[in-house]
């Protein structure tokens, strides 16, 4: 289940993949996920559109540093000029993999003809991986849902169109477009685009444990995993999964690590953006996936969205965390 795997020409040490996701993935989000040993990590999601009309505010969202390989780039674009012409203004940026999104169900992107209206037009899919096969030689890959509904199931359509075209991968979500996150992802769906494809598949869809991963191995077949929102409420489920695949006894963090954890994430994220007021409201949705499980921690999250001061932010942690020891002291 856990093994090396190739993008094309490039060597992944693992197959644990971190989605692309809007508002979370930015560089240091990025290398929480990479120390515990994710194989690749994906930028935010950049629209085409905003690369050729605003591309000093768009080009931020795939900002690298240090130790932040390989690093996977997500377009977003209604056309094959679109997405062609946006990715010749970054290709000399630092990346390794291009990925277009045919997936998302935000009403604003679907509305732009993007993301997953992609579903509809295979055609226009197989035309914009042409188009950056023709700029570049790093791997371009795919993301996309089963179909636009459960009358148009189509991702076998959309593989297709992907793999004639040179893609080098596939990432399969198997909800459709209009089921949003909503009901369960049909994983068959992804067992039989593996039963099919000549290229390495990616399973997605309701990873949030160490035993979704097994499952979701064992059930598919899959390459590989691809976690999104499983991250974003755990951010310490890389090293589960790891730790499980690899046949590990995992012992979870303790509460008084986890805390230490988010202040060291928080400071990462004060670094990268130069403003600890922006830094510190940002970092809110974040301390929720860090503040689970001790008793009192709800009152601790709600301070925490009420302060924009990173030393505050540090004593009320400490605080928390010295009530708590009082209390564990009072019960013996």
């Amino acid at each position: 289940m856990l093994k090396p795997l190739s993008i094309g020409k490039l060597q992944l040490k693992c197959n644990i993949f971190i989605a692309p996701l809007a508002g979370y993935t930015n560089l240091p989000t990025r290398l929480v996920y990479r120390e515990q040993g994710a194989g690749i990590a994906y930028a935010e999601m950049v629209s085409a559109q905003g690369l050729h009309y605003n591309f000093n505010k768009s080009v931020t969202l795939i900002d690298s540093g240090e130790n932040d390989s390989p690093l996977g780039i997500q377009l977003f674009g209604s056309s094959r000029e679109t997405i062609v012409r946006a990715f010749e203004v970054i290709k000399n940026e630092k990346f390794d993999v291009v990925d277009i999104n045919c997936g998302c169900s935000v009403k604003k992107i679907i509305n732009s003809g993007s993301g997953a209206s992609l579903l509809k037009t295979p055609d226009e899919v197989y035309k914009i991986i042409k188009g950056l096969k023709e700029l570049t030689d790093k791997p371009v890959t795919l993301k996309i849902r089963s179909g636009w509904d459960h009358n148009s199931i189509n991702y076998k359509d959309m593989y297709y169109a992907a793999e004639s075209a040179g893609a080098a991968l596939i990432t399969l979500h198997p909800r459709t477009k209009t089921m949003l996150f909503d009901g369960k992802a049909d994983w068959s769906h992804i067992t039989e685009l593996k039963k099919i494809s000549t290229i390495p598949v990616i399973g997605n869809g309701d990873i949030f444990t160490a035993d979704d991963a097994v499952a979701m191995f064992n059930q598919t077949q899959c390459d590989g995993i691809m976690l999104a929102r499983g991250v974003m409420e755990n951010p310490f489920l890389v090293e589960e999964i790891i730790a499980r695949l690899e046949n590990r006894l995992y012992i979870p963090r303790t509460l008084k690590n986890r805390l230490y954890s988010a202040t060291l994430h928080c400071k990462a994220l004060i670094d990268y953006t130069g403003d600890e007021v922006k830094a510190m409201v940002e970092f809110r949705k974040f301390f929720k996936g860090y503040a689970k499980g001790g008793k009192g921690i709800t009152h601790l999250r709600q301070a925490v969205n009420q302060t924009v001061s990173y030393s505050q932010f540090v004593s009320l942690i400490a605080q928390y965390l010295e009530y708590s020891e009082k209390e564990e002291v009072e019960k013996e």
